[in-house]
């Protein structure tokens, strides 16, 4: 079947529009350098979406929860043994995304004979500076980007846009710190998952209807859990942060 060019080619396309109709529906994770390292955000039902993979490297990721688990396996594998063969100084989100994750995810994907991964995440590595962070936008077609500022990773680009028109050309340069960054994460992520009128938004972004805003904001923290880490600058390590979450946030 797949003998023509052609043929092949078309495959590829229904299987780009099957994987991105299967993805849509993901909320998103949401990453950024901040003062104390790097922080993930987003929200979960079932399963988490943020885990360590090694020493100062994190993965935040959307998709089927097999898929997921199959990649931060296979990044485990990696990392330990680069490690092991190498130095744990060897092992750097650039190695694991260009030489490991990039070819795989390509090769699945182009191989139209098995099921497609679905799959999209941002991978980030934390540096002795704000300045030496490096964060990954990676695609289930091993496409890779290294976007400034604010990075997500969302079912559909439309998602993607809203998110960071939340955040100003400026904003989305500054040098956050932690506590600083967290409301702006929520209102962002909530623009993400809602539209503006179940925000209570006008055509210019504007909240003037409170009531609605409220309610998109208690079905978020009562349809979800808080998915929020940060790869902590100093250790190297990636922590659970707690927000207080008031508890009309969270009833029905």
């Amino acid at each position: 079947m797949f003998d023509e060019p052609y043929r092949w080619v078309e495959a590829i396309g229904q299987r780009r529009d099957y994987i991105e109709d299967q993805i849509k529906r993901s909320t998103p994770v949401l990453v950024s350098s901040v003062q104390e390292g790097i922080v993930f955000y987003t929200f979960y039902r079932k399963v988490p979406k943020i885990y360590e993979i090694y020493d100062r490297i994190a993965m935040g990721a959307i998709g089927h929860p097999a898929d997921i688990e199959s990649v931060r396996m296979m990044l485990l594998n990696a990392a330990h043994v680069e490690g092991y063969q190498r130095s744990p100084q060897d092992v750097t989100l650039n190695r694991l995304v260009l030489f490991a994750l990039s070819p795989r995810l390509k090769t699945s994907f182009e191989d139209v004979t098995s099921s497609p991964m679905l799959f999209r995440s941002v991978l980030a590595e934390v540096g002795p500076t704000l300045q030496k962070d490096r964060i990954m936008l990676v695609d289930y077609d091993g496409n890779v980007e290294e976007p400034a500022g604010v990075v997500v990773a969302g079912g559909t680009g439309s998602l993607r846009d809203r998110v960071l028109d939340a955040f100003s050309s400026k904003e989305n340069q500054k040098e956050w710190t932690l506590q600083e960054i967290l409301p702006r994460f929520l209102d962002a992520y909530l623009k993400g998952v809602f539209e503006d009128e179940e925000l209570g938004l006008d055509q210019a972004g504007n909240r003037i209807d409170e009531e609605k805003f409220r309610q998109a904001r208690k079905r978020l923290f009562s349809e979800g859990r808080p998915n929020i880490a940060l790869l902590d600058r100093k250790k190297g390590s990636l922590l659970p942060v707690e927000i207080p979450v008031p508890e009309e946030w969270m009833s029905e």
